[in-house]
């Protein structure tokens, strides 16, 4: 049963790979379907896991949002050298606020995940973003230098 809901799962992931437009998307299917490769999740504990991560996905996607959006305004205004001593200030604050945000995000899906996965899946899961995310970059970086 475990091994037929995770070969479900991974055709789904891969179906939506194929089947949605941007690369974003392309890229949440190869995450979703890497990490559940990685945690081996039984059905029970991948039917609690994947609402708390999405959840999570989604606050910080919107976080990351209001950074880009952040980071455009100081690019528009023409970087750091135009702006007075307040407007910097208030730069620095909404630049911590942020970082604080995704600190008590993070915080928030770890605490949610204790109740329904085990500790030792929670590391792999850490672990199993960190080694998607070095992987994505390797292949950006192998892209733009042709191979």
């Amino acid at each position: 049963m475990k091994k037929i809901l995770l070969l479900f799962i991974f055709v789904f992931t891969i179906h939506l790979c194929f089947s949605q437009r941007g690369p974003r998307e392309r890229v949440k299917a190869f995450k979703i379907a890497y990490i559940t490769e990685q945690l081996n999740l039984s059905s029970k504990e991948a039917q609690q896991f994947w609402p708390i991560y999405n959840e999570h996905e989604d606050t910080m996607e919107n976080l990351k949002k209001k950074e880009r959006t952040s980071v455009r305004a100081l690019k528009e205004a023409n970087g750091f050298e135009n702006l007075n001593e307040k407007e910097a200030e208030d730069f620095l604050s909404n630049y911590l606020l942020a970082e604080e945000q995704k600190y008590l995000a993070r915080k928030k899906l770890i605490t949610d995940l204790r109740k329904v996965i085990p500790h030792k899946k929670i590391l792999k899961l850490v672990k199993a973003e960190m080694d998607f995310n070095k992987r994505l970059l390797k292949q950006l970086r192998d892209r733009r230098q042709g191979n």
